[in-house]
């Protein structure tokens, strides 16, 4: 089984995925996909990232814990689909599996 896949381009540098879980995209989902130059993506989680601020802004018991369970639904969320986005991110700039 592979553990990583190599991505190769005509003329850029190529790039390497590992498979399975990104811990990067876990612990810092929004400022990740940012960074990785995931604008649709970052732009979504930017958005449910300031819903969750907002129902914090109700002060009581039942929304803190729901914004909890949100923001570690997305985290879990992120960190299983990041090397996903990735790869199709690439493959449309043009790389193709070496």
């Amino acid at each position: 089984m592979k553990t990583s896949l190599l991505l190769i381009h005509p003329t850029l540098p190529e790039r390497k995925l590992r498979h399975g879980f990104n811990w990067g995209a876990l612990l810092l989902s929004t400022l990740w996909a940012f960074s990785e130059g995931l604008i649709p993506q970052a732009g979504r989680l930017f958005a449910l990232d300031m819903g969750i601020k907002l129902l914090c802004t109700f002060d009581s018991q039942l929304t803190w814990a729901l914004a909890f369970l949100l923001t570690l639904g997305k985290a879990i969320y992120c960190g299983r689909r990041g090397n996903g986005w990735l790869s199709k991110k690439w493959m449309s700039q043009g790389y193709h599996p070496g």
